[in-house]
């Protein structure tokens, strides 16, 4: 953490992530079984997802719209908002403790209730392509943020992806996922630039000793440090969005509707059971500005 900040930080008594497991251990006793699980869960995600720094971290605004980011690629909706309330609870306990001075001004409430659904950032081929070409601060995001965009896997999805769920079909390599509330797997076509990211980390693999070798296809850094890799890649690609992990999925769903993928399918390949999962895509797609010449100009082609 930067110097000035930690100071502040002492003098003021701010909350950070060492107050929050004072406040999780002194609340235990009086809580019950579900309670516990709930909190419990909470401090491990806020563990993964501020990493080394965990401790020593306050808990500002950024801290929580990027946590909220961070969720969002890997739990509904709803829980979510049950987190982001959840850590509000802590916060202010920390104050009726008497183990900060401040609350810190932060829009807990506004972050719980809005759907982050609503606004999805996507990207367009064009900046996409300037992604690709763009330098990033850590190859290993660049590589990951690229491969979802390619096969629309969620970041704890990529994290958790194996060698073994790359596999040989009819027509070339497919990516095998399973569906969300089914008992069924569906099998994702693997495009050129997904297949030439796993050429490049399949000799990385190669490279290395025996025992540093595990089934894993990634090997990523923090949700923090992700963040930060990627608002810092966005900027060197001159993209004017507050892009986050969650894009390329955004990404992913919109690109293939526009190249006229059934909605069926997309929601299939993004692992939602339901095909109304995947309607905000579509939503989406119809949003793109576009003019009535062009439109009429496409009904022709």
């Amino acid at each position: 953490m930067n110097k000035l900040i930690r100071h502040k930080a002492e003098m003021y008594r701010m909350v950070d992530g060492s107050v929050l497991k004072q406040v999780v251990a002194a609340r235990r006793d009086a809580q019950s079984l579900s309670t516990r699980q709930g909190y419990d869960a909470l401090m491990k995600h806020l563990r993964d997802f501020a990493g080394d720094g965990f401790d020593n971290r306050v808990v500002d605004e950024d801290y929580v719209v990027d946590f909220a980011d961070y969720l969002d690629a890997r739990v509904k909706k709803s829980s979510v908002r049950g987190y982001i309330d959840r850590l509000k609870a802590l916060v202010r306990a920390a104050k009726s403790l008497g183990l900060i001075d401040i609350i810190p001004e932060v829009n807990f409430s506004g972050l719980a209730s809005k759907e982050k659904s609503s606004e999805k950032v996507f990207l367009t081929k064009d900046e996409l392509q300037r992604l690709c070409l763009a330098e990033s601060p850590m190859q290993s995001t660049k590589n990951a943020f690229l491969f979802s965009c390619y096969t629309g896997l969620l970041i704890g999805e990529v994290e958790q992806l194996c060698w073994d769920s790359i596999r040989y079909s009819g027509s070339g390599l497919v990516l095998v996922r399973p569906v969300e509330g089914l008992d069924e797997m569906v099998k994702i076509p693997l495009i050129e630039p997904a297949n030439n990211i796993l050429k490049e980390l399949e000799k990385d693999y190669a490279r290395l000793p025996d025992e540093q070798r595990d089934d894993h296809v990634f090997h990523l850094c923090s949700a923090t440090a992700i963040g930060k890799h990627l608002r810092l890649w966005a900027d060197n690609a001159h993209i004017d969005k507050k892009i986050s992990y969650s894009t390329s999925r955004h990404t992913f769903a919109t690109m293939a509707l526009r190249a006229g993928i059934d909605l069926l399918v997309v929601a299939r390949w993004c692992g939602y059971a339901k095909v109304q999962s995947a309607q905000v895509y579509a939503d989406m797609v119809h949003r793109v500005s576009r003019s009535d010449g062009e439109i009429l100009e496409a009904a022709f082609r």
